[in-house]
This record gives structure tokens, C-alpha cells and sequence, in this order.
């Protein structure tokens, strides 16, 4: 969907992502195609079977739309894919094949022309010069222009990073701390205004996370315990989590990040600053083990981290992922930001917490996956 109205969909994907906790979707489909593994599939024929749906929310985000766009429904809520019943998904079969050629005709094959080239979240691409919006100036995008006129003055890496450990309180400090309850809201950015949702979040070191998300239709739960990534629909169905959305939640579970951000990215590298809100950020690129690219924003005056950008690849192009970070204030003797905007081509919200509390009792039962449905 464009716009996500329910909790479940606040800091999950869309449902077909998950698989139920007994089935071992990523083995399932290891060396199998799409057209293997799924009815009518007439153009992606010997696409990766796990790169489907990755390649659907590439398409979707290009286009601004949601999967009803192309696909419908029957009345018990079910997605018979493989029909033909509407124009668009046969627009879209000869827009890929077209898109194809000409990354193949012209670019070797490489995804130099995508669908996000010419539609820029409209379903419908627009044919004339966008008009000058200086309200767009700082809008989410995969290709920020960066002012890298000062790069002699510009700092080292090292220095960057040093700094920014140093603004939220020193590597000592934060190494004493090894849990973490974040209690607030969550405000989705639709229904004419978004509306509020109860939101906690616990995490412990190494790699353990927990959210729970109360809204007027229950409390869904995501879970990371190492390597395990689980959710909880409000109806108490118990999912595993993989591909983007549980590299994502793997990311946020890695309890002392911040302070071995280029242990976590070798490839670092400073790359220009850029202007956000009438204040300068020096920018820096990486690409970590998993593939996805992803670019830090440093205050200039602060040191402190105010964005995160990734941009995680599918066969398609690149699938961007926007988090600001704001009102750091201190908790004991470290920083932290109080309030967390995250913005992708599909939803975006924002979390603002009332109240952050270091080291609580986090019993490691608390982030295993619960015995499902």
C-alpha cells in the first residue's frame, strides 16, 4: 500500500514477506526461479524465486502504489497473483520488458534505467520538467546532491566517527550500558494526519531487540534474537522475517553500533556535505557486507548522527530507506535522540519517546520467538 493505516504495517513490510514459523521459506526456495515457484509468471521467468518480492516493492515504490495497483483480491482476503483481470499488470509486463532491452541494448545489461527514471513515485510519468519546489529541495532521495567544494577542509573518517562517539558521551560510557527501554509513540504519516500508537522497544548487547506496537486492534510484536527475526500479527500469528526487513531489524538489534560503525563498514568513505534544514552535514559512503549501500549524515556543528540513508539493491534498482534522528538530549552519561523519523518510497513515520532507560532487566526469553498459531 501507499499509505499503511495499521500497526502491523508501521515497522513491517507487506504481509507476503512473512513466512509462518515452520516454514523455512529462504530453503524452500534456494536455486528455484520465480516461474517455478509461482502461477502466470510470463516475464521474470528465471528471476531468483527470493527475489520476487523484492522486485514487486521496487515496482511498487517506483510507481507510488500498493500491489492492489496490479493484483486483486477475493472476498476471503487472498491474493490470486497469477490472474490477468486488470490492464495495469499487463502495462507493467511490457514496461519491464521494455525496460530490459534497453539496459541491455545500451548499458550491457546493467540497471541503469529503471522504473523510478521516468515514474518518480506517479503512476503515470510525467513528460515535462518538474517546476522548482524549494520545499522539495531536502526530499528523500537516492541520489542527494553533495557540495564537495570544501573536500580539502573536509575531516578524515577516523575523525567523523571519533567525534560522533564523543558527542554521545564517549566509548567508555556506552560501554557500560548493555540494555536499553525506549516507551513512547509512533505516528503514522496517513489517515489525514497519522494517529498515535503505544510503542516500546527493548534491547539488549550483543543483538537482541523487542517492539511491541499497541494499537485499537491488539499489540503486534517484532522480535530479533541473534540471528532469529520473528513477528507477531495483532491476531497472535507468529511469523519469521526475512530478506530487507530482517537485515533491517538485524541492523537496529546491534546494540553497540554507533561505536563501530567502520568495523561494520570498511569501505567508509567521505564523500561531501550536504545542507539539510539550513544546517551542514558532512556525508559519508559505504557499502556493507550485505550489499546495501548506505550513507551517514553528520552535523558539522555537533558531530552528532542525523541521518542514516540505505539503499538496499533488488534486481531492479536500488530501494532506498531514509532515518532522521533528533532532540538528543542526555540519558545518565550518554546521548540519544528522542525523536526518530523513518521515510521510504512506501509509508513513513515518526517515533517520539516520553521516556529512555539504561540498563533494565532484560531476561533473554523476552526476544525469543513465541510458539505460534
Amino acid at each position: 500500500m501507499k499509505h499503511h493505516s495499521s500497526a502491523l504495517v508501521i515497522l513491517v513490510a507487506l504481509a507476503a514477506a512473512r513466512v509462518s514459523a515452520q516454514d523455512d521459506f529462504e530453503k524452500r526456495v534456494a536455486g528455484k526461479t520465480a516461474a517455478e515457484l509461482n502461477k502466470n509468471i510470463q516475464v521474470l521467468k528465471t528471476l531468483p524465486a527470493i527475489d520476487l518480492f523484492p522486485v514487486m516493492q521496487f515496482i511498487a515504490a517506483s510507481l507510488g502504489v500498493g500491489c492492489e495497483y496490479c493484483h486483486v483480491t477475493d472476498n476471503t482476503g487472498r491474493w490470486p497473483m497469477e490472474k490477468d483481470d486488470k490492464p495495469q499488470k499487463l502495462a507493467a509486463r511490457r514496461m519491464i520488458a521494455m525496460v530490459q532491452q534497453i539496459n541491455q541494448t545500451h548499458f550491457d545489461g546493467q540497471n541503469r534505467i529503471t522504473c523510478a527514471s521516468c515514474h518518480h513515485g506517479a503512476n503515470r510519468p510525467t513528460p515535462y520538467p518538474p517546476i522548482a519546489d524549494p520545499s522539495h529541495v531536502d526530499r528523500l532521495t537516492a541520489t542527494a546532491q553533495l557540495d564537495a567544494k570544501d573536500r580539502d577542509a573536509l575531516p578524515t573518517v577516523r575523525a567523523a566517527l571519533d567525534r560522533f562517539v564523543d558527542a554521545i558521551g564517549g566509548r567508555d560510557a556506552n560501554a557500560r550500558i548493555t540494555s536499553r527501554r525506549w516507551k513512547g509513540t509512533v505516528t503514522t504519516a496517513s489517515d489525514g494526519g497519522g494517529r498515535s500508537l503505544g510503542f516500546e522497544v527493548v534491547e539488549a548487547a550483543p543483538d537482541r531487540l523487542h517492539v511491541t506496537i499497541t494499537g485499537p486492534q491488539g499489540r503486534t510484536l517484532q522480535g530479533v534474537d541473534g540471528s532469529d527475526v520473528w513477528s507477531v500479527d495483532a491476531q497472535g500469528g507468529v511469523h519469521g522475517e526475512i530478506g530487507l526487513e530482517a537485515q533491517r531489524l538485524r541492523r537496529l538489534a546491534d546494540f553497540h553500533r554507533n561505536e563501530r560503525l567502520d568495523v561494520l563498514d570498511t569501505t567508509l568513505a567521505v564523500i561531501g556535505v550536504q545542507t539539510m534544514n539550513g544546517r551542514r552535514a558532512v556525508v559519508l559512503q559505504g557499502a556493507l557486507p550485505n550489499t546495501q549501500i548506505e550513507r551517514l549524515f553528520f552535523d558539522m556543528d555537533s558531530g552528532l548522527l542525523v541521518r542514516r540513508l540505505t539503499l538496499s539493491p533488488t534486481p531492479f534498482g536500488l530501494l532506498p530507506e531514509q532515518m532522521d534522528f533528533e532532540d538528543y538530549r542526555s540519558v545518565g552519561a550518554v546521548k540519544l535522540p528522542f525523536l526518530i523519523r523513518r521515510s521510504t518510497p512506501s509509508f513513513s513515520n515518526t517515533q517520539k519517546y516520553e521516556d529512555i532507560t539504561l540498563n533494565v532487566a532484560a531476561d533473554a526469553a523476552l526476544f525469543k520467538r513465541p510458539e505460534g498459531k
